[in-house]
């Protein structure tokens, strides 16, 4: 039973058949046209094919009838020669051919690379973006938090110094004391010898001696 792919190129000489047959389907192919094949690759092998079968339609195009015998063996030797020539010349344009397809199929598959590579790169850049803005919006929250837990400890010590002056006060009202006088302006100068001498290193104690002394001075927190 002949093969199916070989029946279809015989029946339709479509040359796109022969991309997909193998060897021995390509060897069948040309035996069945008389072609006698030189090369054992199967791409050489389609090519020879063709090119003999294109210049063998080509030389059964040119003859003529002949009306002498002489004539006709001069000219089927000439056509014979040509054939040759022909063939070779079929073969170089195909390889040519199908170099030019290799070459374009090359090109597009450069072309398809650098757009996957710029694709890559503007994917890169907008996680990028996207993670520095989730970056800043995160720090513009932790900003905002500590600024309302600050808010919240001021208002909770300025509620807890109102209360403690209320007891103070309730405290003096029963014991029948007289209120405080209000506080009086009192000197920078006189108030620079409650406390100590500034030293950079010792800071954190003269601002912990500071706040003592203003509370138990009365002085103004605006001061």
């Amino acid at each position: 039973m002949e093969d199916e792919k070989v029946v279809k190129f015989i029946d339709t000489r479509d040359e796109r058949v022969l991309e997909d047959c193998t060897k021995a389907q390509l060897q069948s192919i040309a035996d069945h046209f008389g072609i006698k094949l030189r090369s054992s690759k199967v791409g050489e092998r389609r090519l020879e094919i063709v090119a003999q079968l294109r210049a063998r339609d080509e030389a059964l195009w040119e003859e003529r009838p002949r009306t002498a015998a002489s004539a006709g063996e001069n000219v089927s030797s000439r056509g014979s020669s040509g054939s040759r020539r022909n063939v070779k010349l079929e073969i170089m344009k195909l390889q040519l051919e199908a170099q030019l397809k290799c070459e374009e199929a090359q090109l597009r598959k450069e072309e398809r690379d650098q757009e996957a590579q710029l694709r890559r790169e503007e994917r890169e850049a907008q996680l990028k973006r996207e993670e520095r803005e989730a970056q800043l919006r995160w720090e513009e929250r932790e900003h905002e938090a500590q600024l309302r837990q600050e808010r919240e400890l001021e208002a909770k010590l300025k509620q807890q110094e109102i209360e403690a002056n209320r007891e103070v006060e309730l405290k003096r009202a029963e014991l029948g004391l007289a209120p405080p006088a209000p506080p009086q302006q009192e000197d920078h100068r006189v108030r620079e010898r409650d406390l100590p001498v500034f030293v950079p290193n010792e800071a954190e104690g003269f601002f912990d001696h500071f706040e003592r002394v203003a509370f138990l001075k009365k002085w103004p927190r605006t001061e």
